[in-house]
């Protein structure tokens, strides 16, 4: 699917919210739209350690991360994708989470990535569970999805823990060369709400 072929999110709310300007506030991160101003932290944090289980590989080259920006920032303009830094209350990065269509509006697919010098530490479960919320209370779609490597335990445990169950399985090549072992985990847009509410 191109990018001109992916559906707009649909909005339970009108007006629509500006994605491009969005802000989420969680117990500890807050979670706001990706700028340019995050580029030079973004490229020396998605390095090839974070990226070990991502299909994604890291930037040679800060315009490359300059470029993602611009991108990201255009669809979420068009509405059909949400990229948001991870930060402290002091502004202090700490990665980046996305909502990607790719499946559809309907079947939001959840992804992220934490620096390395601050996983074990939760931000990755709080910082998800802060775009779920929003993505009950403003989005209309029948369930997310949640790709993740077989053998990336930490991550594994975000959707078991908001009640994800794997309803695929796929062995992808990385735009490293390596070969990822993915489960794809499917939350119903009503288990997520449930496991949301009772983790309030």
């Amino acid at each position: 699917m191109t990018p001109t072929d992916v559906q707009p999110f649909i909005f339970k709310c009108a007006p629509t919210p500006d994605l491009a300007a969005l802000c989420l506030v969680g117990d500890r991160v807050i979670l706001r739209s990706v700028e340019e101003r995050d580029a030079a932290v973004m490229f020396a944090e998605f390095n090839a350690a974070v990226t070990r289980y991502m299909y994604p590989k890291p930037a040679e080259h800060l315009d490359e991360t300059l470029e993602f920006i611009a991108r990201s920032r255009a669809a979420m303009e068009s509405q059909t994708e949400l990229v948001l830094a991870i930060t402290l209350s002091d502004d202090g990065f700490l990665g980046c989470c996305g909502v990607h269509l790719t499946q559809g509006p309907r079947s939001p697919e959840l992804g992220i990535w934490i620096k390395q010098s601050a996983q074990g530490q939760g931000y990755g479960r709080e910082a998800i569970c802060t775009v779920a919320r929003w993505l009950v209370q403003t989005l209309a779609f029948d369930y997310v999805i949640y790709p993740v490597d077989r053998a990336n335990i930490a991550s594994r445990k975000i959707p078991e823990a908001l009640g994800g169950v794997v309803f695929r399985e796929q062995v992808i090549t990385a735009l490293t060369g390596h070969v990822l072992d993915e489960v794809v985990y499917k939350i119903s847009t009503a288990t997520l709400s449930t496991r949301l509410a009772a983790a309030s």
